[in-house]
């Protein structure tokens, strides 16, 4: 066999950076988007963003309400109960095992080196003066007269020899403990960075005030360099740590919170709203004060380029987020057609046959763009909170030839198991049988998965589970659990 050289034309699709960052905003769920615009608008000064209202407490407050008139917890697929949410996250806290304070952490670090015992006691003094956010909460003066007045009453301290252990403290992980305030918290970070001549540095060093109002301008004018250079240098100074403790700080702890819903459903006058919930993002504009500078004439090629590519990058987000609404209002509106009757009853047996390719026929949108908008998104709904994929169920098909849904099948399980024997549980051969007698034809290994699924014992399980019932009233045990007499029956 030769080897051979040849060329082939082929066509292939390749993604622009404006679709990219499309499918990237469609996937977002409402939170991530909300943490992704403001990570644009940090990186992007041409992206002016204005929060008209922040609701997000009415938003909670009205997810509460509904579980309130809500019996059963309902976000996943034949979820728990609310009891049992609870439950597990009852669990989930007390398995919090202690955390290692910033104490400890710098205590330890301080004893891996060699030190005098005079520098070690200055060190440790310091160290307990920390507040949680790892500034030192006392003043040098303060420090320096209790070690006097305690442990150096021969040879005293001088405020030089303790702040030279303090600088070496500087040095400690996490970068910036030790600090008096945030400008030294922000430098010895900048330092450790090899950043002193940056312009990064100058500006923390000497502007911070008017760097924390985010006066740039103003910043931009006394320092005579391009206002695009500042905010390179303000992205620089934004990755920085300005509690460098509080990672450490044990007091703070995560809440499980609800998530936010993408889509709110609400029953009006017999007909289902969807509302597409935006009220959590700021409404984005291109910046007047680039524009105008842009149209000016004032500013030179690069600031002009800047500011092009910046505001092309701004309309491109405000075009994507306006595309991911109507996808998702669309999207909604086909699961509430087709789900209507699980609407009315809340009843998840009444759930249609949906797959992800029916839903993309309607909306004439491809199939990977519904699994997109389907993932990790949740709907509030009049009977509950829901992801949006729990509207989503395998078809099966009866002896007529007619779809039915699986939860319709599950729920048929259930009814079967429920009307059973106590005494002589049915087993999933006939289950299958009765099943099929309704005209659903269901292997026995597929009755077993769905039992399975459904959290229920196989029927040796739950015919030994009645006969402990029973024996526990043929029995008579003391309060230590021996057995005082058996009754016969």
């Amino acid at each position: 066999m030769k080897l051979r050289q040849s060329q082939k034309l082929t066509q292939t699709l390749s993604l622009t950076p404006q679709m990219k960052q499309s499918l990237h905003v469609l996937q977002l769920p409402l939170i991530e988007l909300k943490e992704y615009i403001e990570a644009e608008s940090s990186e992007n000064p041409v992206l002016e963003t204005e929060t008209v209202y922040e609701p997000e407490l009415d938003i909670i407050k009205q997810i509460e309400n509904v579980f309130k008139r809500q019996k059963d917890w309902t976000e996943y697929p034949l979820g728990s109960s609310h009891e049992d949410v609870q439950k597990k996250r009852d669990y989930r806290e007390s398995l919090i095992t202690n955390k290692i304070t910033l104490e400890d952490n710098l205590l330890r670090q301080l004893r891996m080196l060699v030190l005098s015992e005079r520098k070690y006691k200055i060190a440790e003094a310091i160290i307990t003066n920390l507040d949680d956010n790892g500034y030192l909460s006392a003043s040098i003066e303060e420090i320096l007269n209790l070690l006097n007045k305690t442990i150096f009453t021969e040879k005293r301290l001088t405020k030089k020899e303790t702040e030279k252990v303090l600088y070496m403290i500087h040095d400690f992980e996490p970068i910036g403990v030790g600090a008096r305030n945030l400008k030294e918290c922000l430098l010895i970070q900048l330092r450790f960075k090899n950043q002193e001549k940056s312009l990064a540095y100058k500006i923390v060093k000497d502007y911070l005030p008017c760097l924390a109002k985010n006066n740039l301008k103003q910043i931009a004018k006394k320092l005579k360099v391009d206002i695009v250079d500042i905010y390179e240098a303000k992205k620089i100074i934004s990755t920085l740590e300005p509690k460098p403790g509080r990672e450490y700080d044990s007091s703070t702890t995560q809440e499980i919170v609800s998530p936010l819903p993408d889509v709110i459903i609400e029953k009006i006058e017999g007909r289902y709203e969807i509302i597409v919930n935006t009220n959590v993002l700021p409404k984005l504009k291109i910046s007047s004060y680039y524009l105008n500078l842009y149209k000016s004439g004032k500013a030179c090629d690069k600031t002009k380029k800047y500011i092009q590519e910046k505001a092309k990058a701004t309309l491109g987000l405000i075009k994507a987020i306006s595309q991911r609404e109507d996808t998702i209002r669309k999207i909604a509106q086909c699961i509430v057609h087709i789900q209507q009757d699980f609407f009315d009853y809340n009843d998840r047996s009444l759930l249609k046959p949906l797959t992800l390719k029916d839903v993309a026929k309607i909306v004439d949108r491809n199939e990977s763009t519904v699994c997109r908008v389907v993932n990790k998104k949740h709907m509030l709904t009049p009977c509950g909170m829901f992801k949006f994929n729990y509207f989503f169920t395998t078809a099966l098909k009866s002896l007529d030839g007619e779809k039915i849904s699986q939860e319709y099948v599950k729920h048929q399980i259930i009814d079967i198991i429920e009307g059973e024997d106590k005494e002589k549980p049915v087993k999933d051969s006939e289950i299958s049988n009765i099943l099929k007698n309704k005209g659903i034809i269901l292997a026995r290994r597929t009755v077993a998965k769905y039992r399975e699924e459904l959290k229920i014992f196989p029927h040796n399980i739950r015919k030994i589970k009645i006969n402990r019932k029973i024996l526990r009233k043929l029995l008579t045990i003391d309060s230590k659990g021996k057995i005082l007499q058996f009754e016969k029956s």
